[in-house]
């Protein structure tokens, strides 16, 4: 992590040391393994300092303790533990590395990163993961407090009809009331924990920490989805909040609200893609966070890192990954993996997309060799002409790589450096030759991290510079026609120079979907780059939602839509049951009409009924006192005595 040390894993001799600090082709490279006997080791990865590092192998009669701790200065074995499961994560360290949490059955082990001296354990029953941040900063304006705190959550899945529970922890002192610390050899009970969530529909739980180490994001999912709406499942979204606004002592939980304008499913629900949270926590205010939301094409926003509420819409478009420069000004959405690797490079601070300095090669129609900055342009889109794999921001946060890695991608292997505006670095300026990775033999591309400093164990940021200005007097700023004309140009030079290459050009195949691409995402454009207003309740464009503005002159009070959602409610139940009285006369007349149509059968029920007006007459001169309908009936006595006369049957 600091940058000075990287580890391979060589399977003829075991976990090998290289030495980055080293002069380029100052010392060969080492071939014997630096950790002893690691040569079947399957999974590795330093603690958040680099002190440790910790390695997994298939458990053996010979190796009971196949989840092992080791020295990365020395290659000394520190501890061994037992691990059946083919994971790293059930041994985590503090961001300081000063504490150890190792989970076991229905428990977690605390134990001195120094010495492995039991310090306490938290008592989870189920718990299948826990989550603990690997780094924690804090603005220069806040004071840290004298006892260290560590929070982490766990996870405990559903059981016997029993929902699944999130719980966010802190050591010492709200660790579960099962739970217990160790102070000079006794045990001190902890209190509860800080915030907790249950649900029913959740299988597994991913977490992502704010870079201040106060807040998370859990992201909750299942593998199938029970309404069959969604092939990868259901997903949801949660804020847990070390410290509540209302209660500075206790914790809280939101479940995050996602903007209007995300496309939902049919049953209206709406999946979470990605969540990201800015990485630096030295910005002024409240650390926010973003998130890719709906089907595709799905939208990208940021929200507040307190309420959870969208701030600010990214667009809508084919992503599915949000990464975000160390220093938390300038975000990249993309589409990687199994979409088409387009990009947007965004600059947070001002709300828009990034112009792009460019030089356009010589054109078809005799233009000569220009440089523009391409702004305002109609699609700004960056599209990688391989498939992503790969990606990260550089330390500084100026250059940006994608790469393409076996073995996912067992054909055109490769890295391309962008600057941070979008434009693409040429082939020829890289200190790599793409050619000897072809066609499947890069395996991984990332940035050597930056070094930590010296005084503090807080990861070093670099400063947010201003954007590199082009010099006026070269570049020409291009703007709506002239932009689309010069992006259009770059494209056809891109497919010139693959098909030069020797590769089969795909522009026709590229265009048609870049067509098809645009008329999907049609109404992007009216929700990429607002800001949203606090409080509203429809999306982009609606009278419930006027975004960058303030609200409309008429618009009505709470009390006022209620009286006229009573009023409707009112109109309506009167309609209904005027309709209902209608249908019923009709119906009457039809029945009358349809016996008037046969005498014989009209003839029989009017005597059926003069029959029962005999039997009433009988009842009142008995002295029985009659009803409504009993009196109704006699009135029409003289009517159908005619009618039945007429009928001459």
């Amino acid at each position: 992590p600091g940058g000075k040390r990287a580890f391979v894993h060589d399977p003829a001799a075991g976990v090998v040391r290289c030495d980055l600090d080293a002069p380029a082709g100052g010392t060969a490279p080492a071939t014997t393994a630096f950790l002893p006997g690691t040569a079947a080791v399957q999974l590795c990865r330093p603690s958040p300092r680099g002190t440790y590092l910790v390695t997994w192998e298939r458990p053996s009669p010979s190796l009971p303790e196949n989840l092992r701790v080791w020295s990365a200065e020395t290659g000394a074995m520190v501890k061994g533990f037992s691990c059946k499961k083919a994971t790293l994560r059930t041994l985590q360290w503090t961001h300081d590395e000063s504490l150890v949490f190792h989970m076991v059955t229905n428990e977690i082990h605390i134990y001195d990163a120094r010495t492995f001296d039991r310090r306490g354990r938290v008592r989870c029953q189920s718990v299948t993961s826990f989550s603990l941040p690997e780094r924690k900063g804090l603005p220069s304006n806040v004071i840290p407090p004298k006892e260290a705190r560590y929070t982490l959550t766990t996870f405990a899945a559903g059981v016997k009809g029993k929902p699944a529970r999130i719980d966010m922890l802190r050591y010492p002192d709200r660790m579960g009331r099962e739970s217990s610390t160790t102070v000079d050899k006794v045990n001190v009970p902890s209190g509860p924990s800080l915030a907790c969530k249950t649900l029913f529909n959740a299988e597994e739980v991913n977490v992502k920490w704010s870079p201040r180490a106060d807040a998370c994001l859990a992201l909750a999912s299942t593998a199938v989805d029970a309404t069959g709406e969604s092939y990868y499942g259901s997903s949801h979204l949660f804020l847990f909040l070390e410290s509540d606004r209302k209660n500075p002592t206790a914790g809280s939980v939101i479940q995050v609200p996602l903007p209007a304008e995300s496309t939902k499913t049919e049953k209206g629900i709406v999946p979470i893609v990605e969540c990201q949270w800015i990485p630096n926590p030295m910005i002024t205010g409240v650390v926010p966070f973003g998130v890719i939301s709906g089907r595709m094409p799905a939208l990208a926003s940021l929200h507040h890192g307190q309420t959870g509420e969208p701030t600010f819409l990214l667009g809508r478009a084919h992503r599915n990954t949000m990464d975000v420069s160390p220093h938390g000004r300038f975000v990249v959405c993309g589409g990687y993996g199994n979409l088409a690797g387009g990009m947007d490079f965004w600059d947070r601070n001002k709300g828009k997309k990034i112009p792009r300095h460019v030089v356009l090669p010589p054109g078809g129609g005799g233009e000569a060799t220009s440089y523009v900055t391409i702004k305002d342009a109609s699609d700004l889109t960056v599209t990688s002409s391989n498939p992503v794999v790969g990606h990260q921001w550089s330390p500084d946060g100026r250059t940006y790589v994608v790469s393409t890695t076996s073995p996912r991608m067992n054909v055109d292997n490769g890295v391309a450096l962008y600057r941070y505006d979008g434009s693409k670095v040429d082939e020829s300026r890289l200190p790599w030759d793409n050619d000897k990775y072809r066609p499947d033999r890069l395996l991984a591309a990332e940035f050597v991290p930056a070094p930590f400093p010296e005084d503090d164990g807080a990861y070093y940021y670099y400063d947010d510079r201003p954007q590199s200005p082009a010099p006026r007097s070269r570049y020409t700023e291009l703007k709506g026609k002239d932009a689309d004309d010069a992006l259009a140009r770059l494209q056809a030079a891109d497919a010139a120079a693959a098909k030069a290459g020797g590769k089969a050009s795909s522009a026709p195949a590229k265009a048609l979907a870049e067509r098809m691409r645009r008329e999907r995402e049609g109404g992007a454009a009216a929700v990429s780059g607002v800001k949203v207003q606090a409080g509203r309740k429809g999306p982009v464009g609606s009278s419930a939602s006027v975004v960058g503005g303030s609200a409309p002159a008429n618009q009505k009070s709470k009390s006022a839509i209620r009286r006229d959602k009573q009023k409707l409610a009112k109109e309506k139940a009167e309609k209904e049951a005027e309709e209902a009285e209608r249908r019923k006369a009709e119906e009457e007349k039809a029945k009358i009409e349809a016996n008037r149509t046969d005498p014989a059968k009209r003839s029989k029920k009017i005597k059926k009924v003069l029959k029962q007006i005999d039997e009433i007459k009988a009842k009142r001169d008995g002295g029985a006192e009659l009803n409504e309908d009993q009196v109704a009936k006699l009135a029409t006595e003289e009517e159908l005595r005619k009618e039945l006369a007429e009928l001459g049957l």
